[in-house]
């Protein structure tokens, strides 16, 4: 059985749903491309994925360490795209953190979110990431 299925609507608007629970999101190009402009469009899908593998793994090692990494976040602060290559290549993303991570947990998170990310290791596109430890 197939993970996600897909389906185009239409004037750039695209349905995906997941299998398992028949969730579903919605995508459109932007008005400017001749899309709806009413969803997020795929490479903000992208970069939602990125911050959320990101907020994961190190959601994962924080909590492997003792620490609650419950109520931390991640936002898509930008996006560059190269219109020519239809290349993403950068992606801007600030992580807040609670402040009562020690210096040697940070240090962990922060390599984590790089080094252990699924979906940023497929990546080829710069990935800004910056941490503030203000939760």
């Amino acid at each position: 059985m197939s993970v996600v299925t897909t389906k185009y609507l239409g004037k750039a608007r695209v349905t995906s749903t997941y299998n398992k629970t028949h969730e579903t999101i919605t995508t459109d190009a932007g008005t400017q491309a001749g899309g709806y402009g009413e969803h997020a469009n795929p490479v903000e899908i992208l970069c939602t994925a990125l911050a959320a593998c990101a907020l994961t793994v190190m959601g994962l090692n924080a909590e492997k360490s003792g620490a609650s990494f419950a109520g931390c976040y991640a936002e898509v602060d930008d996006y560059e795209e190269d219109t020519t290559t239809f290349v993403v290549t950068r992606i801007a993303i600030t992580f807040h953190l609670k402040a009562e991570f020690d210096e040697k947990l940070r240090k962990k998170l922060e390599a984590f979110s790089h080094r252990a990310c699924f979906v940023g290791n497929s990546l080829k596109t710069e990935k800004d990431f910056t941490y503030i430890y203000d939760l």
